[in-house]
């Protein structure tokens, strides 16, 4: 079985806010790895990536987080936009773009100690996910 087929069949079961988890931690991971150029472009390509999946998200109609919360989000996320642009073209440090994902991983485990409450369809998300390796 293919590791995205696996993945995928992994996250058929796994809460929303797992799959965010994981999404985060992956990235942060490929960011604190990369090493040389290619890998450095390469962690900021998936960051896009994420960024750009979790506002299409955020903006959908179906998305059931309160609307400044999305708002809020969506801000975050086109900063996390821009710092990856700025920091492919001059090399500057990749921590304020893992303290970013930090706080986010950091509130998504303590919303897991939380009853369930509406979150965003995991759909988008997990197909990232689902395509990390």
């Amino acid at each position: 079985m293919s590791a995205a087929r696996y993945a995928a069949t992994q996250n058929a079961h796994a809460h929303p806010r797992d799959i965010e988890l994981r999404a985060f931690r992956y990235v942060n991971g490929l960011m604190a790895a990369a090493t040389d150029t290619k890998s450095r472009a390469t962690a900021l390509e998936k960051v896009h990536r994420l960024w750009s999946i979790l506002i299409s998200d955020l903006g959908s109609p179906g998305n059931k987080l309160p609307p400044a919360l999305r708002g809020q989000l969506i801000s975050l996320g086109l900063w996390a936009q821009r710092e990856t642009d700025l920091r492919l073209d001059d090399g500057g440090s990749l921590e304020p773009l893992m303290a970013l994902h930090r706080d986010m991983i950091e509130a998504l485990e303590a919303q897991r100690a939380l009853p369930a409450a509406p979150s965003a369809p995991a759909g988008t998300v997990l197909h990232f996910v689902a395509g990390m390796a």
